[in-house]
């Protein structure tokens, strides 16, 4: 069955709902110019509500490393256990820079045209994330045709830009991802997510 990460989580009933609806991924945004970002002690509050089984994702563009070090200590809980269990890069990261830190790695990929799909191949991450491109960082809210990753492997794939309750059954049927991630798609606003399209979402991706 296709996973599911809900990205931009920025208060504690979005992420609770998010995990009573079938989500297997949290993302967590720490690229301050989004209007979904959220700061690491917020986030620290957060995480420990979370029950253990959930994968959290932190998410950065074109930090330093040290910047990455320095947040993910906000996932270190009481009980010394790391709650952070992988790493999203969404901006210009090289794959030197993606190698080496000890979790999970998923690269974003923004998709601008069939050519833009060739920079997957061997790059040195767990998993592919792969969105339609627009001016700036962060997620789109928009798609790209999906017949231009037609033939790539999908078993590292997430696909994201534009899904909602209405696509991601055909996305999933036509690509069988890895998994989905969905942010804008379920909102109310930008950061506060509509808990009806929520519970709709992976609804429907969990019964592709």
């Amino acid at each position: 069955m296709v996973k599911v990460k809900v990205c931009g989580i920025t208060n504690l009933e979005d992420a609770l709902k998010a995990v009573d609806y079938g989500a297997d991924a949290l993302g967590f945004n720490f690229y301050p110019p989004s209007p979904r970002s959220i700061k690491p002690e917020k986030a620290r509050a957060i995480l420990r509500e979370v029950p253990q089984e959930i994968c959290n994702i932190a998410l950065f563009v074109n930090e330093p490393k040290e910047r990455v070090e320095e947040v993910l200590g906000c996932g270190l809980l009481p009980d010394g256990r790391q709650a952070f269990r992988g790493l999203q890069f969404h901006g210009d990261e090289s794959p030197d820079y993606c190698r080496g830190w000890g979790l999970k790695v998923i690269k974003a990929f923004r998709i601008k045209d069939q050519v833009s799909v060739a920079r997957l191949r061997g790059f040195p991450a767990d998993f592919y994330l792969v969105d339609a491109w627009v001016p700036g960082y962060g997620g789109s809210g928009s798609s790209f045709p999906w017949s231009w990753l037609t033939g790539l492997s999908t078993e590292k794939l997430i696909l994201a830009g534009g899904l909602d309750a209405g696509n991601v059954e055909e996305a999933i049927r036509l690509l069988r991802p890895y998994g989905v991630d969905v942010c804008t798609g379920v909102e109310a606003k930008p950061g506060i997510k509509d808990h009806a399209k929520l519970k709709e979402f992976i609804r429907a991706a969990k019964s592709a």
